[in-house]
């Protein structure tokens, strides 16, 4: 193995979560030890999700929810200033807590964009150095491309230069590890949203696509391009995907592009399995 960093990326309903999971799968049943990090968990490098909370303050909050201080500081990694904590793993039926934790959110445009970029850089560094000395491969789905891109584009107003730049800066901050990235590609965006959108529907949250409109048409982009209903996100995703092309045209690592317009799982598992067999073998 001659990485130790895989990065899965690609639109919502390309297979990210299914690939990742195979991923690690196929490198444990070869005694690999592997970490994957799905969104939404607790995470070495991103912030998606994370509350980045002041120590001070993070123990104020543990005081004030001590019956569920095991349960938060199991979710909770500390680091030089901040508490980072993966405050959506956290279960119980107190709103009020998600709610106060929320607003230490970094994504969404909550920080200047200056500390936006450093509290990244910095993660991604630390990470890069600790996961170096260690005999592990890492796999991240969405931490890169997703996560970044619709914050810096949709939420920051950053130019198609900058995301760049930050895309690379990342990159070389852990290219100690020998990243690789595979890129699910589905070609027609507008099929793929409504497939995965009649999929994703919950008791508790309701319909994805509704909130997933939401957050297109709450955006400083979507307010500023006047982006409405589910054509409007189809527009959002489809600016978010030629970005992500311009990216990887860009980066100094090794990427795969994998074309899924079948959703033939099999296929596509075996064509990132050459190529994974490939990378170990070169």
């Amino acid at each position: 193995m001659n990485t130790k960093l895989i990065l899965v990326e690609g639109i919502p309903g390309s297979g990210k979560s299914t690939m990742a999971r195979k991923i690690a799968e196929w490198y444990q049943n070869r005694n690999a030890t592997v970490n994957l990090y799905i969104e939404g968990q607790s995470h070495p490098a991103d912030l998606g999700w994370i509350a980045c909370v002041p120590v001070v303050q993070y123990d104020e909050i543990l005081q004030r929810y001590e019956a569920m201080r095991d349960e938060i500081e199991c979710n909770t990694e500390v680091d030089g200033d901040f508490a980072f904590v993966a405050y959506t793993q956290v279960k119980t039926d107190n709103r009020g807590f998600y709610n106060e934790l929320e607003a230490f959110e970094i994504y969404d445009g909550r920080v200047p964009d200056e500390r936006f970029y450093k509290l990244h850089y910095d993660r991604w560094r630390s990470f890069g150095q600790e996961a170096e000395s260690k005999d592990a491969l890492n796999i991240f789905e969405c931490a890169f491309l997703q996560n970044h891109v619709n914050e810096l584009l949709f939420w920051r107003n950053a130019d198609e230069d900058t995301v760049i730049a930050h895309h690379n800066r990342l990159i070389d901050s852990v290219n100690c590890l020998s990243p690789i990235l595979i890129y699910l590609s589905q070609p027609d965006i507008k099929e793929t949203i409504q497939r995965i959108a009649r999929e994703r529907v919950s008791v508790e949250h309701g319909k994805w696509i509704d909130r997933c409109i939401s957050y297109c048409e709450n955006s400083p982009f979507g307010k500023r391009h006047g982006i409405k209903g589910f054509d409007g996100a189809m527009k959002f995703f489809a600016i978010r995907k030629q970005l992500e092309m311009k990216i990887l045209s860009q980066l100094s690592i090794p990427h795969i592009i994998i074309e899924n317009e079948d959703y033939d799982w099999a296929t596509v598992w075996s064509d990132i399995n050459s190529h994974l067999l490939s990378l170990d073998n070169a």
